[in-house]
C-alpha cells in the first residue's frame, strides 16, 4: 500500500505554518489546526442548483473580504516594522511573513521582504530566511520563473558553501512544517504555470542539497510526479462505486482529469462546484473526469467495504456526476502510480493518453481545458 501522508493542499499554509509557542506571530494568527475531521452533516434543506451557486458566490465574496483584511494587516505591520528599532522590527517582520505565508499573499509581502534582505541591520536567521523564500515565490508569481530558480540556487548555494564550519544550513533555522509549506507553494506555482523544467531543476536542487529528511522526501515525491509529464498515464481499471466497469484506456481520444479525493477532505468538497462547471462546459467537446477516492488510505489502511457508506454519502450530497473508483492495493493503488501524497490533487491526461498537466486549480482549470480541447 502507498506510503501516504495526507495534507490538505488548500489549507496547507494554515495547517503547516507553525509559529513558535507564545510568539507574537502565534498570538496574531491563532493556533493553526492540527487535525482534520469530517464535518457534521449539513442541516440545511436540500435545494436546487441555484442555491449551490448562491452559496458559492457568498463564500467567494466572504473569502475576498477576508483577503482584503489580511492585506490591510500586512500593510500596517510593514509600517510598524519600518519605524521600530531592529530587534522589535525583526519580531514584527516575522509576524508579517508568517501571516503572508498562511494566507498565500507572497506578492503583498515582497516589498517588506526586500527591505529585510537589503537592510544593514541583522534580523534573526528565521526572519532573513522567510524574507528570502517569500522573495523567491513572489518572483514566481510575477512569472519570472527562471529568476526565481536563480534566487533559490543562490540561497541554497550560500547555505552549502557560504557558512562557517559547524554552522547550521539556512533552512535548519526554520521549522519543518513551514519549510514544507513554502516548498508546496513554490511547486504549485511552477506546475500550474506549466514550467515543469524549472520545477525539475528546483526540486532536484532541494533534494540534493537539503539536510532536512522531510524536505528531501517531499522533493523526491514531487520529482516522481514530474516524471509523469509527457508519458502514458498509469492504468486505472476496475469497478466504480456503482459496480460498473471502468477502464481509463477506453477514454483515449478524450481529455481526462483524474481527481484524487477523500470524503472527509473539506477542500475536496469545495472543489466539486467548479469542477462540475468546467465538466458541464466542455463535456460535449470530449472532457471527462474520473475520481479516485482515497478513504482506504486513512489510518494506515481500511477495507473498501468499510469506507463505502461515507463515499456514497459524499457523492450523493455533492451530486457528483462522474465515475469514481476506490483506491486499492497492487495494480489498483492508483495513488502510488500517480505519486500522490497530498490532496486535493489531480492529473490531466491528453487525448493521446499521456499526462499533460498536474495540480490544476480553480484559477487555471478552465483555461487549460479550453486550450486542450481546441478552443483558443
Amino acid at each position: 500500500m502507498t506510503h501516504f501522508r495526507i495534507v490538505l493542499a488548500a489549507v496547507a499554509h494554515l495547517a503547516l505554518v507553525q509559529f513558535p509557542s507564545g510568539s507574537p506571530a502565534q498570538q496574531a494568527a491563532g493556533n493553526p489546526p492540527t487535525s482534520v475531521t469530517a464535518p457534521a452533516p449539513a442541516s440545511a434543506p436540500a435545494a436546487a442548483g441555484n442555491a449551490a451557486l448562491s452559496l458559492q458566490s457568498i463564500n467567494d465574496d466572504y473569502n475576498r473580504q477576508l483577503l482584503q483584511i489580511e492585506r490591510q494587516r500586512l500593510d500596517r505591520l510593514a509600517q510598524l516594522a519600518a519605524g521600530q528599532p531592529p530587534r522589535d522590527a525583526s519580531r514584527t517582520y516575522e509576524v508579517l511573513f508568517r501571516l503572508a505565508i498562511a494566507n498565500n499573499l507572497f506578492a503583498e509581502a515582497e516589498a517588506a521582504a526586500d527591505r529585510v534582505r537589503t537592510s544593514p541591520d541583522n534580523p534573526s536567521p528565521v526572519v532573513r530566511l522567510l524574507a528570502e523564500t517569500i522573495n523567491i515565490i513572489a518572483t514566481a508569481d510575477r512569472g519570472a520563473f527562471d529568476e526565481s530558480l536563480a534566487d533559490l540556487s543562490r540561497l541554497v548555494g550560500a547555505g552549502a558553501s557560504g557558512r562557517k564550519p559547524g554552522a547550521p544550513a539556512p533552512a535548519a533555522v526554520l521549522d519543518t512544517p513551514s519549510l514544507l509549506s513554502l516548498c508546496g507553494a513554490y511547486y504549485q506555482r511552477l506546475v500550474q504555470a506549466g514550467r515543469f523544467d524549472v520545477a525539475r531543476k528546483a526540486f532536484a536542487l532541494l533534494h540534493r542539497e537539503s539536510t532536512n529528511p522531510d524536505v528531501k522526501e517531499f522533493s523526491a515525491h514531487r520529482l516522481r510526479q514530474l516524471e509523469l509529464i509527457g508519458k502514458p498515464a498509469p492504468a486505472i481499471k476496475g469497478t466504480d462505486v456503482d459496480g460498473r466497469p471502468f477502464d481509463l484506456a477506453a477514454l483515449k481520444g478524450d481529455l481526462v482529469l483524474v481527481v484524487f479525493w477523500a470524503s472527509w477532505c473539506v477542500p475536496n468538497a469545495a472543489e466539486v462546484v467548479w469542477l462540475d462547471q468546467v465538466y458541464s462546459d466542455y463535456r460535449e467537446r470530449g472532457f471527462r473526469i474520473v475520481g479516485i477516492n482515497l478513504d482506504t488510505l486513512q489510518n494506515g489502511g481500511t477495507r473498501a467495504e468499510a469506507v463505502m457508506p461515507s463515499v456514497r454519502r459524499f457523492l450523493l450530497d455533492h451530486n457528483v456526476r462522474w465515475p469514481n473508483v476506490i483506491n486499492g492495493q497492487g495494480p489498483a493503488d492508483y495513488a502510488e502510480a500517480y505519486g500522490v501524497t497530498e490532496i486535493p490533487t489531480n492529473a490531466l491526461i491528453g487525448r493521446d493518453g499521456s499526462v499533460i498537466q498536474l495540480d490544476l486549480s480553480r484559477k487555471n482549470l478552465d483555461q487549460v481545458v479550453a486550450r486542450a480541447v481546441g478552443r483558443r
